[in-house]
């Protein structure tokens, strides 16, 4: 019974966005929560998921099966929301490089990354663009004020990211005013995950060259981890997210000097 439990966990995780806390996982499969945290514990021994407080996350393998889904069909995924925090994104970018002036700034990848550049319909004077994504760079390639610099490298499918070492070596040959990226979770302590290891690197070159990192993230992707630890939210980051943001997560970024901006979505 219980290697035919933890097969129905493991199946509920894949249809849940690859998460479940421990309190739902009780009421679906009616029963104790120490008997859901025997099943967890032997599910991470295996090497299928990862234990984290209240919950689990399944591990990169299974993981990959949302964060490599299709671009257009992960698009389509709570749409609305994305555009908003996209918009939001957007909005915040206008203010910085019109209150304090904005040289060059990064958007990473990601679906809500890509609906912050197809809502940034403003100039922003002699600011240059780069991007690692190349959905991303097409769009903001149609505006003819934007100077756009697309990061060269290995690309994976099915995101279309460049990575690898001449990703890395490009990123670091610059500095960024402002750097907007994505997460795959957050955890109770602010620290970022990813899903993909290859990624890793980029994304570190990028926290290494940029002045103001913005997180654009939707609250459903908190209290999780992942695979790949990346950084910390602490002060000098920005978070933009949805009003799904638990009160108590709330303070622990503003403590830890976090700015929160929440979109009403």
């Amino acid at each position: 019974m219980k290697n035919k439990r933890t097969d129905q966990i493991m199946e509920y995780m894949r249809l849940h966005d690859g998460t479940a806390s421990v309190l739902e996982l009780c009421t679906e499969f009616h029963v104790s929560d120490m008997t859901i945290r025997r099943d967890l514990q032997a599910l991470e021994d295996d090497k299928r998921v990862i234990r984290h407080h209240g919950g689990a996350t399944l591990v990169q393998a299974s993981a990959a099966l949302f964060s490599d889904a299709p671009f257009q069909t992960r698009l389509n995924n709570h749409h609305d929301l994305k555009m908003a925090l996209g918009n939001a994104a957007s909005e915040y970018l206008r203010s910085a490089s019109l209150g304090q002036g904005c040289n060059s700034v990064y958007i990473a990848s990601g679906t809500t990354l890509y609906c912050m550049a197809l809502q940034m319909n403003y100039t922003m004077g002699s600011a240059t663009l780069v991007t690692d994504n190349v959905s991303v760079s097409q769009v903001l390639a149609n505006h003819p004020d934007y100077t756009v610099i697309s990061i060269g490298g290995q690309l994976i499918l099915p995101s279309l990211n460049a990575v690898g070492h001449v990703a890395e070596n490009m990123i670091r040959s610059f500095s960024f005013d402002y750097a907007f990226i994505g997460a795959a979770t957050i955890d109770e302590n602010g620290i970022i995950y990813n899903y993909n290891y290859i990624e890793a690197g980029t994304f570190t070159a990028v926290l290494e060259s940029s002045r103001h990192i913005v997180v654009v993230a939707d609250s459903t992707k908190f209290g999780k981890k992942s695979f790949v630890q990346l950084t910390q939210l602490k002060e000098g980051y920005t978070l933009i997210t949805d009003s799904g943001i638990q009160e108590e997560f709330m303070e622990t970024l503003q403590n830890n000097g976090v700015k929160v901006v929440v979109v009403n979505a």
